[in-house]
């Protein structure tokens, strides 16, 4: 059938190109196209940001991209002579603009007119199972309700600013805190290290999971503080659910078909029914949930949207508030446990702020340089945020120009490995990095938690989290890892999945674990 069609097309050619064989013919088409695709249109456009060439029409760099998205963008700012201006490459048909230059990304920051984040943020309502109907009046139903300046905003754009109340310091967050810590304290108090993260215990020593210590306490703290006790009463099962989406999750950002990503859909469906269980149940019937859980419930069913709705549509909050934290502390602990003279300067810096109590432990804490600057370099390293905007019309940027339909993307990791911005050896974990330079955190090149209109609103209590679980570890006990176990393959440093595609933090590579052996130190605080 293809080769009677290269004949039919074949009938259209000069006389002089009929006889040629199929794949002649063939290889004459995909010429012409890379001619006209690498030399003739960036020569008719020269403004536009060059494209690094690829073999196959459509899918373009998309293979490579999933397979090592970091390592696409690597290869092609160096491609272009790594002087981090703007590049195209194309994934699956899709025209993406790469930005790599923190006064590009700051630029894109800037620009609310023409460069928006909506489209991407529309897809991911849908994605998460929102109807059109849903979704259309999410963006345009007027609302009231909530402080005055989102009275004149579409529900999408006011829940931003809900967010940003709650999670911003101030009262709001630290009702929220005060709820988190207390959990985290009792979570992680001798006789609370217990279920699956402990794989074995003496009367003096327990052994657990790293990681499985950081998912139970760090994902049922978070939750239960932000939803209240209901929603893991009513869906005992729902952070199991939670930890295959969260590491599967890259696919429902880049639509894979389902029938690459049947874990991933097959979890997401368990996090939905959970929520719509949850928001079923009349309100008195789940107390405890945190003022922007109620105030959005409020003004979503004001609009006409139901539990499915509403269920969905707190599904991307929901993965957003528990998908990086407990990654986070991971490598935290990872790199304090593997280097004993680090562990021990932070216990020292800890010790008498806990000492102190919970009361004021967040402000402490900032004021231990040592525990703040390994915080800032377990961000560098470990975190490949990304954020995403669509062109809505030709934009300049610089000296090129954005065509409209194409995608922006800011891979902040290519800004955190910058070895003009954060020295030599920018490849490896240096504890004393931010330490040595505190100016550093405050680069346009340091971005893990993104910027503009789209920076984290979680990153006070994303940073409060960490610095607080792992001031709370070391105080309370001596740490140390433990022999060779079954659990892991063999005794060696945690490895970082790099290639998984990810907006968030990175995890460790599959069945990569530290198994630490705990021995209680100082009583409970």
């Amino acid at each position: 059938m293809f080769t009677n069609l290269l004949g039919v097309l074949g009938d259209g050619l000069p006389s002089g190109y009929r006889g040629l064989p199929a794949f002649a013919l063939l290889g004459v088409a995909w010429l012409s196209w890379y001619m006209w695709r690498f030399t003739i249109r960036p020569a008719l456009h020269p403004t536009q940001p060059k494209e690094m060439p690829y073999l196959i029409p459509v899918i373009g760099h998309g293979i490579q991209f999933f397979k090592d998205s970091e390592a696409t963008f690597t290869k092609a700012r160096k491609y272009f002579g790594d002087v981090r201006k703007p590049f195209a490459l194309t994934v699956m048909g899709q025209r993406l603009y790469i930005v790599t230059s923190p006064q590009d990304v700051s630029a894109i920051y800037r620009n609310t007119t023409t460069l928006t984040f909506d489209e991407f943020v529309r897809d991911m309502m849908l994605s998460f199972g929102a109807s059109e109907e849903g979704v259309r009046k999410m963006w345009e139903s007027p609302r009231t309700g909530g402080n005055v300046g989102s009275l004149h905003k579409v529900l999408a754009h006011a829940g931003e600013d809900y967010y940003r109340q709650q999670f911003h310091p101030g009262d709001r967050l630290n009702e929220l805190w005060s709820n988190i810590q207390d959990r985290l304290s009792a979570s992680l108090q001798w006789n609370a290290i217990t279920g699956d993260k402990l794989l074995s215990a003496q009367h003096d020593v327990k052994t657990v999971s790293l990681m499985d210590l950081c998912q139970d306490v760090l994902l049922s703290c978070a939750t239960s503080a932000v939803f209240g006790d209901r929603l893991l009463q009513l869906a005992p099962k729902l952070l199991k659910a939670f930890i295959v989406f969260d590491d599967e999750s890259w696919k429902l950002t880049y639509k894979l078909p389902p029938f690459l990503a049947k874990e991933m859909h097959k979890a997401r469906r368990e996090i939905f029914a959970a929520l719509q269980s949850y928001f079923a149940l009349p309100r008195d019937g789940r107390t405890g949930a945190t003022w922007v859980v109620d105030i959005l419930e409020t003004e979503m069913r004001r609009i006409g949207l139901g539990e499915h709705d509403i269920a969905a549509l707190f599904g991307m909050p929901f993965w957003v508030i528990n998908g990086n934290a407990y990654k986070l502390c991971f490598w935290y602990m990872a790199y304090l446990v593997n280097d004993a003279e680090l562990l021990r300067a932070v216990r020292a810096e800890v010790d008498p702020a806990v000492s102190q109590g919970l009361l004021g432990l967040e402000g402490r804490l900032e004021e231990c340089p040592r525990l703040v600057a390994v915080y800032h370099e377990v961000l560098r390293c470990h975190t490949a945020s990304a954020s995403v905007r669509s062109v809505a019309a030709p934009t300049d940027l610089g000296d090129v120009t954005l065509d409209a339909s194409a995608k922006v993307l800011l891979p902040y990791r290519q800004l955190h490995f910058d070895a003009s911005v954060f020295g030599p050896n920018v490849e490896e974990f240096r504890a004393d990095r931010f330490l040595a330079h505190t100016d550093l955190s405050k680069s346009p090149s340091f971005r893990p938690f993104g910027g503009g209109t789209t920076y984290c609103a979680g990153r006070h209590v994303a940073r409060r989290e960490l610095l607080t679980f792992a001031a709370l570890m070391v105080h309370r006990y001596d740490i140390e890892v433990a022999p060779l176990h079954s659990r892991v393959a063999q005794a060696r440093f945690p490895r970082c999945d790099v290639k998984k595609p990810s907006l968030g933090v990175l995890p460790p590579l599959a069945g990569d674990d530290m198994i630490l052996n705990l021995r209680k130190r100082c009583g409970d605080v």
